[in-house]
Order: structure tokens, then sequence, then C-alpha cells
């Protein structure tokens, strides 16, 4: 029952099954993984001592699970392959210890067997996330020289996985544990991100308190339209009702205006909304006057651009649709009931 997310330690590290590897090259939902080596230490240049993450990566293969070797400041480079002796380290961790690109500074930490991992490593490159974390303690270093400093012998701490569609987290990770799940701890990024998943659950469930109360305004004001038109028209409607026109014939006409009135309004609204949508697709809603603020909740990313559902926009149109065609009913039989002569007489 030990968890090594919640108590990471190089102590816990495994060694990976071929056939787990080979499942994840082959599997569909899986556009590529990255074999890490996570360890505690320390890292001094000069006088200066700071404790720092260390991660070992294919500097390969991470390129494709994540967008860290975009973050690389000019002056600096990302991680190659045949890099050793090598590391790319946070601007605030390398502000911190008054070092720069081309210095080289100490690491020491515990090996695997107990021993101790001790290097001299050349910075090549200084990132910049705007992720406190990341950027305060994060050290990237190549993970064939992380085998041989911190004497791992092919074990491994982690495999990060890159999804094809972020959506199948459940289905990817279900896949992988019916035959591994016995010797490895495999969680989706709800489960590592647990503080996120909850903020995205409260945030859903607001967003459809506010989704309801709107679909309730629209259909109230259409409701208002419809019974504002009847009042207008009473003698006329009393009129038609004595020359003998129906109830369900008025129910009718009423339904059927309702009914124009709010497939115009609907279609209105996509076209305006999907270009107002648009507009932010192109020309995102930018925070970068909020990046330290949001950069204490680990938010990297200042510019949220909207993203138009063809699924949401459809789905959305026709509920509206069916509640304003709805609420719409109860004047049309409302009108329905008038009594002729009383009608006629209506200022």
């Amino acid at each position: 029952n030990y968890s090594l997310w919640e108590n990471q330690s190089i102590d816990y590290s495994f060694q990976p099954d071929p056939r787990l590897l080979a499942t994840l090259q082959t599997h569909k939902g899986i556009t590529g993984f990255s074999r890490r080596i996570h360890a505690g230490g320390m890292v001094s240049f000069k006088s200066n001592t700071f404790g720092a993450l260390i991660q070992a990566v294919d500097p390969d293969d991470e390129k494709r699970i994540t967008t860290l070797h975009t973050k690389v400041l000019p002056g600096g480079r990302y991680l190659t392959k045949d890099d050793y002796g090598k590391i790319v380290i946070g601007t605030i961790l390398a502000k911190n210890l008054e070092a720069g690109v081309g210095d080289t500074i100490n690491m020491i930490s515990q090996g695997f067997d107990g021993s101790i991992a001790a290097e001299k490593l050349e910075i090549v490159g200084i990132f910049k996330t705007n992720s406190i974390e990341n950027d305060h303690f994060l050290v990237i270093m190549p993970l064939a020289q992380a085998q041989e400093t911190f004497s791992m012998n092919g074990y491994l701490s982690s495999i990060a996985i890159r999804l094809a569609n972020t959506g199948d987290s459940e289905s990817v990770r279900d896949d992988l544990r019916r035959p591994f799940g016995s010797m490895y701890e495999i969680m989706g990024w709800d489960e590592l991100l647990a503080d996120l998943m909850q903020y995205i659950v409260m945030d859903r469930v607001t967003n459809y308190f506010f989704y309801i109360v709107l679909l309730v305004i629209v259909s109230f004001g259409v409701m208002n339209n419809v019974q504002m038109s009847i009042f207008e028209r009473t003698r006329e409607l009393g009129v038609m009702m004595a020359i003998g026109t129906r109830p369900r014939q008025i129910v009718a006409m009423i339904m059927g205006e309702s009914v124009y009135i709010t497939l115009f309004g609907t279609l209105w609204g996509i076209i305006i909304g999907s270009c107002i949508s648009f507009y932010f697709t192109i020309f995102p809603l930018d925070f970068s006057d909020y990046q330290k603020e949001m950069s204490v909740f680990n938010i990297a990313t200042t510019q949220f651009p909207t993203k138009l559902s063809m699924g949401d926009l459809i789905s959305t149109a026709i509920i509206i649709f069916l509640f304003g065609v709805l609420f719409s009913f109860s004047p049309a039989l409302r009108a329905s009931r008038l009594k002729p002569l009383d009608a006629i007489r209506q200022l």
C-alpha cells in the first residue's frame, strides 16, 4: 500500500517489465512515454547551496510528452541524448545560485544502492516555465548519466505517458492496470493532481449552475414575450374565437409563433456566439499582468484561448430551443381559455 507518488524516494524505484514497455509502444491511445529517475539532492555554486529535485530523462523521449524544451531561454539549449555532465535548471534556482549558462555546479545526492552520488555538472540551459516549483527546484539531467551517477542498474522512478486524447485517461489507465496493476502503481492525471481535479470539479459545478440559471432566464424571457404578445392581441383573439376558431387552433398558432421566435433567436445566438468565440481563439484572454499571482498555484500559462466545440454548440442550441418552446406552452394554453365576450371587451 506504499504510494511512491506521495512519498517520492529513489529507494522505491522499479525495473520495468519488457511487456510493459511493449504495451506502451503499441497502445493506440498512447502517443509517447518517457522513462524518468527522480532524486532529491543539493546543488552548489561558489558559496551558494540549495536543495533541488533532480529529474533524469531521455531528452528525445521527453520532447514527445512535454514542452519544457521550448521554455529554455535564449543563450542556452536543451539536453541531447549524448550529453554527459550537462544539465538544464530553472530560472529561480539559477538566480539563487548566481550561476549561468556555461558555469559548472556541484551536485550531491544518494544513490539507489545507498552510496553517495556526486557530480560536477555544466549548465547548458536555463528554462522558465512560470511554475514556482519547477523554476525553483528542478534540475534536468540525461537519463544515461543518471543510471551511472545514481547506480540505478536499469531501475527507474517513473514512466510518464502522453495520451492521444486526455479524455481517454481512465480507459488507458484501466487497460494498463489489468495486466500490470499488481506490479506497478499506475495513476491517471486526475489522481496525480488531486487538488487540480477538485478545482476542475468545482468549476464544472459552478458552470452548470450558471448554465441552468441562463436557461431559466432565456426561457422566462421567451415566455414573457409570448405573454405580452397575447395581452396586446386579446381583443383579436376574442374575435377569432367568436367566429369559430377553436382553442387548439389558438394554441397551435401561438406555439408556431413561439417556435419561429425561438428558432430565429437561437440561430442568431449561434452566429454571434461563434464569432465571439472565434475572436478569442485568435486573440486569447491574456492574464500576463497576474503572472506572479498565478505562478503561486503552479499555473504556467497566462493566455487562455477559447475552444469552440461543435457538439457543445449544437446541444446548447437544442436545449435552449426546447426550453423556449416549452415555456411558451403555458401562455398559449391560457390564451385558448379566454372567454370571447370578455376578450372583445378588453381595452
